[in-house]
């Protein structure tokens, strides 16, 4: 995996640099003939090219796929981290694209600029047929020819790269920074709800055309409410009460058999329990004691 990122960071830079050479040398062509050949289709199929070129140059391509770089290699822990955060925030939050949503618009502008480019060869290579313009005709058609090559190479590996940055921004990542001597574990966490692009390029007929996938996904990460933790559901804890742990197998009979078994002093219990409660108060041994003397006495 490292090395394969290795061998595709080296190949993108080295594209970028030819691609820079090859579009200086088609400006300068389309700058050098605008007066003589502006009015015909070929030409105006060149200014589109140039056009697409120009706002590739404009997209920044080269800072773009060194910050993904840095996400991928994790050589930077600090501004991994940042970028990472940073690919959270849509635009609608910030008001600016995050690194993702550029090198898809890269992606797609790479795409779309294989078009003019055929359609520019296609015109050229008739007025090579017909032996007119012989030095320019060919000249255009070289650079077009490479200019096609790097653009589609360009392509595959900006869509790996994109895939790549977009697998790792789903998962829990924990990053060891280093502040003042000190390491610091940074914790990572996707967002909970995220819409997911997945890029894949297919060859139609003479090109590769990409293709967009998306689809909605839900991470389970740490970041949970506290609401969410308090469970809602009944608890599974089991209670014994008495009854069970006097060995009474049924709590609705053990007062009748509790009586039967210890006699009366239950029922005189309750029964100086409703007495007390209700307030006449029962007769005691002294009023006994005292009823006896009075009668022997007469």
């Amino acid at each position: 995996m490292g090395s394969e990122i290795e061998i595709t960071e080296q190949r993108l830079k080295s594209f970028i640099v030819q691609l820079q050479t090859e579009w200086g040398i088609l400006e300068r062509m389309v700058y050098k003939n605008k007066n003589q050949h502006r009015r015909c289709s070929y030409f105006q199929y060149l200014l589109k090219v140039r056009r697409d070129l120009r706002l590739l140059k404009s997209a920044n391509l080269e800072e773009i796929l060194d910050a993904s770089f840095l996400i991928i290699n994790g050589n930077r822990p600090k501004q991994k981290v940042q970028l990472l955060e940073s690919l959270k925030r849509r635009r609608c939050d910030s008001g600016k694209y995050n690194l993702l949503e550029r090198l898809l618009g890269v992606s797609r502008l790479l795409s779309q600029v294989v078009e003019p480019m055929l359609k520019a060869a296609i015109e050229i290579s008739k007025l090579l047929a017909r032996s007119f313009f012989m030095g320019f005709s060919v000249t255009i058609l070289a650079v077009l020819a490479r200019l096609r090559v790097l653009v589609q190479q360009i392509l595959l590996d900006a869509v790996h790269v994109f895939n790549t940055v977009s697998s790792l921004s789903q998962k829990e990542q924990t990053i060891k920074l280093n502040k003042k001597g000190f390491e610091v574990f940074r914790e990572y966490y996707p967002a909970k709800e995220q819409v997911i692009t997945f890029l894949e390029c297919i060859w139609q007929t003479d090109k590769y055309v990409l293709v967009e996938r998306m689809n909605t996904s839900e991470s389970k990460s740490q970041e949970k409410d506290i609401q969410d933790d308090v469970s809602l559901t009944a608890s599974k804890i089991l209670y014994e009460n008495i009854e069970v742990l006097l060995g009474v197998d049924n709590p609705d009979t053990m007062d009748a058999e509790y009586v039967l078994e210890k006699g009366c002093p239950t029922i005189n219990a309750d029964r100086k329990h409703v007495q007390v409660a209700s307030g006449t108060p029962g007769p005691s041994s002294e009023n006994r004691v005292h009823l006896e003397e009075s009668s022997t006495r007469r």
